[in-house]
């Protein structure tokens, strides 16, 4: 019987495993609301744990016991129930500047609407003298350390780990200049965009170099996130994929390898990126997330017939685990999971980190399935 890390890297390198990887809470795009986590823990009779906060969205090592999953998540934000021993100056920071909002009815679906673009207006040359991207906190070195210590024991347990890195390009461009300005600049204004993105190259590599390194020896998968595609398609055709974004993704993705030569690269992309999968397999990408199979050209079937990556999450957040009755959304899990993962390729999880109608217990029966192949 293969321990759970043995199992995540045969999927991932397209192996046969001896049964189906499953993941929940073990990457940064598996996570869950803190209501979601307290109804989990009521569900199954847990209490808060010592190492996590009662507002924190990493699911409880309890939970993923009992639900018997293969992957953790080294998290990049220590709970504050850590941090104030770690580092008392950031445990303070944190408390004075982060507050979460407590949701009334988690029947009501919320909403984030960016109307604001700070450079949409810019031409060329303002872009070029005045924007100075910063990279993300770039963390400490306590801070670097309690990651490598947590990674490391779950290592030892038996477990694949992952760690997010950073962010991508595209999405980053069209919160800087509004989505339709951000296409128009793909086809038309390509001095900007690609201004835009040599800034923005130089702080991803940056972040890459400060955190890789340390991590290269305990992390198994090195998570990234660029939303690309929409759900009937992507945001532009594969030629101007190649041409714009790809050089810049890749550089960071190929920096990445040299650092990590034994890690694997996961990039997060929500909708229908069927037809971008030629080339983020060209630039290195080892494991795509989320799998979004309600989306156009998604379908599982014609995803297994395209094996050259590794597909994370595939069951559907928007009406299967929000809507259907357990037993149906086991049986589902189980069509999924008999499509994609004979012969390796697929790590089992939810197509996202889990919104506010998500009952706790679809997420039980989804681990219930029977995970033989």
């Amino acid at each position: 019987m293969m321990t759970s890390r043995e199992r995540v890297l045969a999927a991932i390198n397209r192996q046969p495993p001896d049964r189906a990887p499953m993941d929940f809470g073990g990457t940064m795009m598996s996570v869950c609301l803190p209501e979601f986590l307290e109804e989990m823990r009521n569900l199954l009779g847990f209490a808060l744990p010592d190492d996590r906060d009662p507002e924190g969205t990493w699911v409880d090592e309890r939970i993923q016991r009992y639900l018997d999953v293969d992957m953790r998540a080294v998290h990049n934000t220590i709970p504050k129930v850590m941090l104030k021993e770690i580092d008392p100056d950031e445990y303070e920071r944190r408390v004075k500047t982060q507050r979460y909002v407590r949701m009334a009815d988690r029947k009501i679906i919320t909403h984030t609407v960016v109307t604001e673009f700070p450079l949409r207006d810019m031409s060329y040359e303002e872009i070029r003298d005045t924007y100075k991207p910063e990279p993300t906190r770039l963390a400490k070195d306590r801070h670097i350390d309690w990651y490598v210590a947590l990674a490391r024991k779950y290592r030892q347990d038996g477990y694949a780990t992952s760690f997010w890195v950073t962010v991508g390009f595209f999405e980053v461009l069209c919160k800087l200049r509004g989505y339709d300005q951000a296409c128009i600049d793909l086809l038309i204004e390509k001095d900007i965009a690609n201004i835009i993105f040599e800034k923005l190259l130089d702080v991803r590599i940056k972040e890459v170099e400060h955190i890789v390194p340390a991590l290269a020896q305990d992390v198994d998968i090195f998570c990234f996130g660029d939303d690309l595609a929409m759900q009937k398609g992507p945001f532009m055709s594969p030629q101007t994929y190649r041409e714009m974004v790809l050089p810049y993704q890749k550089q960071v993705y190929t920096r990445t390898k040299e650092l990590a030569p034994q890690s694997y690269v996961f990039h997060h992309s929500c909708g229908s990126m069927y037809r971008l999968l030629p080339a983020l397999t060209d630039m290195g990408v080892d494991i795509l997330n989320p799998t979004q199979i309600g989306s156009f050209e998604m379908e599982p079937e014609r995803l297994k017939t395209y094996g050259s990556i590794c597909y994370h999450g595939g069951i559907d957040l928007q009406d299967v685990l929000p809507h259907y009755a357990p037993d149906d959304v086991t049986r589902e899990v189980e069509r999924i999971i008999k499509t994609l993962s004979p012969g390796g390729g697929y790590l089992c999880a939810p197509c996202h980190s889990l919104p506010e109608d998500v009952p706790a217990e679809n997420i039980v029966a989804m681990f219930k399935a029977d995970r033989r192949l």
